[in-house]
């Protein structure tokens, strides 16, 4: 048998793709900064992911309210992915907010979530203090400030002001990809350890489990001695 012809320019061999092994797949309550947050990290810091992990964050095409962030998740799981049990993470990432509605509308979707592995990625009060872990000396602030996150004007609370005073401006709608680096991402990681970590801990008290997701994502980044000696709470 005679070889085939072929152009000498042309390699002889074809590297074989690596097909990702098990997906995170990530539902948010937000339509704009928390989708944008993680495709950032996504795209920065591909080369710190494993080959073998695929990141799909899902589209929110209903409401805000929790009970909607989990059925957005669940029509993808049905619709477009399908999920390897015990091997893939669902993760759903959610705001506390203030109000009491806000508190029982996630506790009655915990039962469901418990029941099926998914796993739940809260901050309290919102998304916006775990962004602002990333770029601050934390210990610097009153905690009830942090916690109350008052409404400072007709268009920001107390932690986007924050954000914006140390950005030079915060658009909820167009992240600052400056947040998300390395050096960042290392702070907030040892910043919220300061704070409640544990979910329904979380539900009463100023805190997030964030990165609890960031770390499944970017397992690299975790460093040693990065728990605080104490809680700020």
């Amino acid at each position: 048998m005679g070889f085939k012809d072929r152009s000498f320019e042309q390699p002889d061999y074809t590297e074989k793709e690596q097909i990702p092994e098990r997906a995170i797949i990530i539902s948010c309550e937000g339509k704009n900064t928390e989708p944008q947050y993680f495709k950032i990290i996504k795209d920065k810091f591909s080369d710190h992911m494993s080959a073998l992990l695929e990141i799909k964050i899902v589209p929110r095409d209903t409401k805000s309210a929790p009970k909607y962030v989990l059925s957005d998740l669940q029509g993808f799981i049905e619709e477009k992915y399908d999920c390897k049990k015990g091997h893939d993470q669902m993760w759903l990432v959610l705001d506390r907010e203030k109000t009491q509605d806000r508190k029982q509308a996630i506790l009655d979707i915990l039962p469901e979530c418990k029941e099926k592995y998914y796993n739940i990625a809260l901050t309290n009060p919102a998304f916006e203090f775990w962004l602002l872990l990333h770029v601050v000396n934390i210990q610097n602030y009153n905690e009830n400030d942090l916690f109350q996150n008052i409404k400072i004007n007709n268009s920001k609370r107390f932690l986007e002001k924050q954000l914006s005073d140390e950005l030079g401006g915060y658009n909820k709608s167009n992240l600052n990809p400056n947040i998300v680096t390395e050096e960042n991402i290392k702070r907030a990681l040892k910043q919220e350890q300061l704070f409640e970590n544990d979910l329904e801990n979380i539900i009463d008290n100023l805190g997030s489990n964030v990165g609890d997701l960031v770390k499944e994502i970017l397992p690299s980044f975790i460093t040693l001695n990065t728990k605080p000696v104490s809680k700020m709470i």
